[in-house]
């Protein structure tokens, strides 16, 4: 019967060690890493494409139904169709030659997107994205830059949050947060990390005492009234005002058919000497 060689055995055992060491070691610094990971990801730099990209509806085609808003020879909305399904349609607004809605349907029929020219320079100035006819993001170019350097985010159509780019380097420098609505939180990259910076939050309407108003506690508005201030009662109004009870009778100007009460005659005097 062979028999091992204790010697043998015993230098095998620091070889063991040695590689539950390595392995032991590896998983730790996967670990260390994964953490790492996690906390870069978490602190990770915004990059926003800042281009403002035009999607293609073809107006020009001879399909395009063309239509003459105001009379004057010229063509202000064109609608694109697939069928009798309504694609995209250009839309001139103030009648100067230049488009400035262009609004797109999805294969429901509901908007999917809206790209608005606000300046009148033919160029879009705002892009929004629908889901399902709701609105849930607008893509802004609120300089003359021309490129966008705003992001607004919505849920359920309500504004939730904006990113802004400040200074242009299609790197996001501005966190907007809306706890409440019309009272937003400003939170600020301010040493240029592309991160926001403790202490760079500004409440809005604690610094400005910005109260929002109460929509739903706001009366619908009344319909305005077209008598002028001072205006006269009319003659129906007259009558109506004097056929209550004990109403003094309406000047008149026909003569009173009632005669006069008679005078009394004098009473004659007592004679001369008499009482």
């Amino acid at each position: 019967m062979k028999t091992r060689d204790p010697a043998r055995v015993r230098r095998r055992r620091p070889c063991f060690g040695a590689v539950g060491l390595v392995v032991v070691s590896g998983l730790l610094q996967l670990q260390c890493n994964e953490g790492r990971d996690a906390k870069s990801a978490k602190d990770a730099v915004t990059h926003r494409d800042t281009r403002i990209t035009h999607e293609d509806c073809p107006i020009d085609s001879r399909s395009a139904e063309k239509i003459d808003a105001n009379g004057d020879g010229k063509n202000e909305v064109s609608i694109v169709r697939d069928g009798s399904r309504e694609v995209c349609r250009a839309v001139d607004l103030n009648f100067d030659g230049k488009i400035d809605s262009w609004v797109y349907n999805d294969s429901a029929g509901q908007i999917r997107r809206r790209e608005i020219d606000y300046d009148r320079d033919g160029r879009v100035d705002e892009i929004s994205i629908y889901r399902g006819g709701i609105l849930v993001e607008k893509q802004r170019a609120t300089t003359l830059a021309n490129k966008l350097d705003t992001w607004q985010f919505y849920q359920a159509g309500s504004l939730a949050r904006t990113e802004r780019d400040s200074d242009g380097d299609e790197v996001v420098d501005q966190w907007w947060e809306w706890p409440k609505p019309g009272c937003p939180l400003i939170h600020s990259d301010v040493d240029g990390d592309g991160r926001p910076d403790p202490g760079a939050t500004v409440d809005y309407c604690k610094e400005t005492g910005y109260v929002p108003p109460d929509r739903q506690a706001q009366k619908a508005p009344s319909s305005p009234s077209f008598e002028p201030p001072g205006a006269l009662p009319t003659e129906l109004e007259t009558k109506e005002q004097g056929a209550g009870e004990g109403a003094a009778p309406a000047p008149t100007d026909k003569p009173s058919k009632t005669a006069p009460p008679k005078a009394e005659p004098p009473k004659p005097k007592g004679e001369k000497g008499k009482p």
